[in-house]
């Protein structure tokens, strides 16, 4: 792929009307195509089949055969098209199998488009760097993993954990804010949460690897910890 082509993707999800939306907000963002948009399993074999997409935004659920289906037909195919996998939070089962069968990244219902953009977002940078490699070195190798999804083993604590996605992303819209390093109390404060609950969410987050945790010691007592949100490279 040339570093400079758009990014053709196809929507696959049998609500029209959230297809519909999330195909005009691919179109808005910068690099990407909204190139067609299926509600079943058959018009995405010929949406494949016809346009050859770089990239599938594809939802489990649909009304004849499933999405992971569709993703095994793809692999066995040999067609060369990533894909964004739409499940829910208990599905870990179908997460797992995603990852096997080579999914770029997944989003967990329910989700608004942010987490649409952030995963579009690194997905561009990821699909640009790989192509404007000449030669593969291991730090070129190592920002790519970065730039993938978060690892199952990540989904799995959370899952077991019991983590509530709408109070995580509470939590991350608060560590996101701040500049600086803030104690769990402080982001418990502004989250709006109480201490024992952020403090069960920041240890996700520095699990997961997206939030760094600084240990200050005092004279006496425990060390006090800091967090923020790491930094991309």
């Amino acid at each position: 792929m040339n570093t400079n082509k758009v990014i053709d993707v196809v929507v696959v999800d049998d609500d029209f009307m959230i297809a519909n939306m999330h195909g005009k907000f691919i179109n808005q963002h910068a690099g990407f195509q909204w190139v067609g948009t299926a509600h079943n399993y058959a018009q995405a074999v010929k949406l494949v089949e016809e346009n050859h997409p770089d990239l599938l935004i594809l939802d489990v659920y649909m009304p004849d055969r499933s999405g992971i289906d569709l993703l095994r037909m793809l692999r066995s195919s040999g067609q060369r098209c990533d894909v964004i996998l739409i499940t829910a939070a208990k599905e870990l089962e179908i997460v797992e199998e995603g990852f096997r069968l080579g999914v770029y990244d997944y989003l967990i219902k329910p989700f608004d488009l942010a987490h649409l953009k952030e995963s579009l977002d690194k997905y561009y940078q990821f699909k640009h760097q790989l192509t404007a490699s000449k030669e593969v070195d291991q730090q070129t190798v190592d920002h790519l993993r970065k730039l993938r999804a978060p690892s199952i083993h990540a989904a799995s604590i959370a899952l077991q954990k019991g983590i509530d996605q709408r109070t995580l992303d509470r939590v991350v819209q608060c560590i996101t804010e701040q500049t600086e390093f803030r104690t769990s109390e402080q982001i418990a404060q502004l989250a709006g949460v109480s201490r024992s609950t952020v403090r069960t969410y920041l240890t996700f987050l520095v699990e997961e690897g997206s939030v760094e945790e600084h240990q200050q010691y005092g004279t006496v007592g425990r060390p006090q910890r800091w967090f923020r949100k790491k930094s991309k490279l």
